[in-house]
């Protein structure tokens, strides 16, 4: 059973997300929210636990992206869905990696094959890494390596948190460990997580201040990768 959160103050786009809802015969339940502050009290009181949101961009008060930035720090495995008639807001959407941008009016055949993908996520198990660092074996999560260093057979992984983890290792065998949708090798030394990266230039990815080199050798494929990401994810129909 996958619980949904639906965020959206527009009476008529209510009603017809809450027929295409019934119509995709996703097992599910949803509760309906027409402000952002009751769903995010319910859940900071614990009241409510959701696996994914459905959020307008144009909500009153806070609005959807100023929302999913409270989710997310409430819950960083949310899924997150924006529902707008813009794509004004693609940026925000994918610094706060977000699963997907429907854009109104939603149709029946987009938000079930959205749904389906996510569905899959939420009940897949989470992806790790296993390392050996230090004489002592690591389980890393994926989703919290920003990126990956080689130097002299040696890999440290950059984690979120700040902490580096050094091994023994061929960055070509990492790689095909690695989840698809989230890393992207883009030098012979450098995979970089693309939750990670705020933007790209001409010199390489930047991860906040640090900036990771894209080489001639990958450049086309990583920016190709970064732009299907940074634009496609939002479009798939």
């Amino acid at each position: 059973m996958i619980h949904i959160a639906i965020c959206e103050d527009n009476d008529a786009d209510m009603t017809h997300l809450r027929a295409l809802l019934h119509q995709t015969k996703l097992l599910c339940d949803f509760t309906e929210y027409t402000s952002a502050e009751p769903m995010l009290l319910d859940m900071e009181n614990g009241q409510k636990h959701f696996d994914l949101f459905l959020l307008d961009i144009f909500l009153p008060g806070r609005n959807g992206v100023e929302t999913a930035r409270r989710i997310r720090s409430l819950d960083e495995k949310a899924v997150l869905i924006f529902l707008t008639v813009s794509e004004d807001f693609y940026r925000e959407a994918f610094d706060l990696y977000a699963f997907h941008y429907l854009i109104k009016p939603i149709r029946l055949s987009d938000l079930t094959k959205v749904l389906t993908k996510a569905a899959n996520q939420i009940s897949s198990p989470e992806e790790t890494l296993p390392i050996l660092s230090n004489r002592q074996k690591l389980i890393l999560r994926q989703a919290d390596i920003v990126y990956i260093e080689s130097a002299s057979h040696m890999l440290c992984f950059h984690m979120q948190d700040g902490q580096q983890y050094v091994s023994y290792g061929k960055l070509n065998e990492i790689q095909t460990q690695l989840a698809s949708e989230l890393f992207v090798r883009c030098h012979k030394s450098f995979i970089a997580n693309l939750i990670y990266v705020s933007k790209l230039t001409r010199e390489g990815f930047y991860v906040g201040d640090t900036l990771i080199p894209i080489s001639r050798t990958y450049a086309a494929d990583a920016k190709n990768i970064y732009y299907k990401r940074l634009f496609g994810v939002f479009r798939e129909h």
